[in-house]
């Protein structure tokens, strides 16, 4: 079997890997793709190098007439609407503001089709099927007659004789207006119009919420200050784990030593699996914001792995002895550990060893020394 690639964004020292649910990305980058590829020339126009570049000059100045009825709309046609859309899909992480961000423009695309097909009316004409023009006309001795406006295309037969665009361009349907509007995929629409591409992906958010947008894997290499290992046994499968640590005699030693080392090696190599009630503290510990921040890295955390150091590793196997009820390591023996002097250590001090006898001016140990076994002892007056 070939392993998953993985791609990770790091993001607050930590590392992200957001999988889409939702087709919303891959398909505005199908959509985009495409139109990049429908070139000025085959849409019958100059100095404009592709279909997806005219849709960026739409309403941007100085590509709207001064006595156009759109010039007070300066600014605010598809141009603005793909910079939006562009700077969430290209960014690393998608955020629940982005989400928003997609249902609220697609109620304005949707509010735009079939505006201005009423040839000089009043109000914002945004839908480009019906870009006006003024043709010229002249009669058969080339004298200039009365101007007349067309829609849609200005290469028309009177302009443009055999060169002429297909009908269907100056009834509604050029380019341009497919690229945005057209239900179905097309030669200017794959894998169909932006604005359905839009609507199906506010469906997904509406159904899903923002957590079902994507799924999330975490790396978590760091955490907000003020967090303790207290904080990570809300968590349910934390706690769990190491709940298994201390029944788990392969990490701990032949005297009730706790290997810190080989734990810590197993801990960071887990893949821990997130559950419903787990997401409001992975959002605040990997500080991916809460759920309904526009802010907030928009997904469902599914699975996390931490990186930890020795101390609250060595803390949250104590408060697992403690929740067993036990001192002792899984072979019986008193648990202990030497990596930290605050960690915990629970074998009998020479005092509580040997209490008639700790007094003796001979005894070889210090009242409060620690013991270690007797077969451990063994162990080391042999090397």
């Amino acid at each position: 079997m070939v392993k998953e690639k993985k791609n990770f964004d790091p993001f607050k020292g930590n590392k992200i890997n957001q999988k889409f649910k939702s087709p919303f990305i891959d398909e505005f980058n199908t959509w985009r793709e495409n139109c990049q590829s429908v070139t000025g020339q085959q849409m019958k126009v100059k100095k404009i190098p592709n279909l997806y570049m005219f849709l960026k000059r739409h309403f941007v100045s100085p590509f709207v007439r001064s006595n156009s009825r759109n010039a007070s709309f300066e600014g605010e046609g598809v141009n603005e609407l793909l910079t939006v859309i562009e700077k969430a899909v290209d960014g690393n992480l998608f955020t629940v503001g982005n989400a928003k961000i997609i249902k609220q423009l697609a109620t304005v695309l949707k509010g735009w089709k079939d505006t201005g097909e009423d040839a000089g009316g009043d109000g914002i004409a945004a839908d480009p099927a019906f870009i006006l023009f003024t043709e010229k006309v002249r009669g058969r001795t080339g004298q200039r007659l009365k101007d007349i406006k067309v829609q849609g295309h200005y290469m028309t037969e009177a302009y443009a004789g055999e060169n002429k665009v297909p009908d269907e361009w100056l009834t509604g349907n050029n380019p341009p207006h497919e690229a945005l509007f057209s239900e179905t995929s097309g030669p200017y629409s794959k894998p169909r119009g932006l604005l359905y591409i839009m609507e199906d992906a506010t469906k997904e958010f509406d159904n899903r919420t923002t957590d079902g947008f994507a799924d999330i894997e975490l790396e978590i290499n760091t955490v907000p200050e003020g967090f303790d290992a207290s904080d990570f046994e809300q968590l349910g499968e934390i706690e769990k784990y190491f709940d298994s640590v201390v029944r788990n005699n392969a990490l701990w030693n032949a005297g009730g030593r706790l290997l810190v080392a080989k734990l810590r090696r197993d801990f960071e190599a887990r893949e821990f699996v997130l559950k419903e009630k787990d997401q409001a503290i992975i959002r605040e510990l990997a500080r991916l914001g809460k759920r309904d921040d526009p802010k907030a890295i928009a997904g469902k955390v599914t699975t996390f792995r931490l990186v930890a150091t020795a101390t609250p590793l060595i803390t949250l196997v104590d408060r697992a002895l403690k929740r067993k009820g036990t001192n002792k390591a899984p072979n019986g023996y008193r648990a202990w550990q030497n990596k930290t002097k605050r960690g915990f250590d629970y074998r009998k001090t020479a005092k509580e060893k040997y209490p008639d006898s700790y007094e003796d001016k001979d005894f070889k140990f210090k009242p409060d020394q620690k013991i270690i076994s007797k077969m451990w002892q063994t162990l080391l007056w042999r090397r």
